[in-house]
């Protein structure tokens, strides 16, 4: 049970500093100056990062396995 809370919590905050680490560094070689197809891969990277974040806060639950009755 600890387990499974603290992978929940592991990968929700893995996430959402993907997302933070993507836009920083998007942010800093914006800031340097880029072309448009190294904007156009930056876009991908920030949705990507995105995507990841809310398919870990979406994702349904695994099915508990039920005890058979005695």
């Amino acid at each position: 049970m600890v387990q499974q809370i603290f992978t929940i919590f592991t990968a929700e905050r893995l996430s959402v500093a993907l997302v933070y680490l993507m836009g920083s560094t998007v942010g800093a070689f914006a800031a340097r100056g880029m072309s448009p197809v190294q904007w156009g891969g930056a876009m991908l990277a920030v949705l990507g990062a995105i995507l990841v974040a809310v398919l870990v806060h979406t994702a349904p639950e695994k099915p508990k396995a039920k005890a058979p009755a005695r």
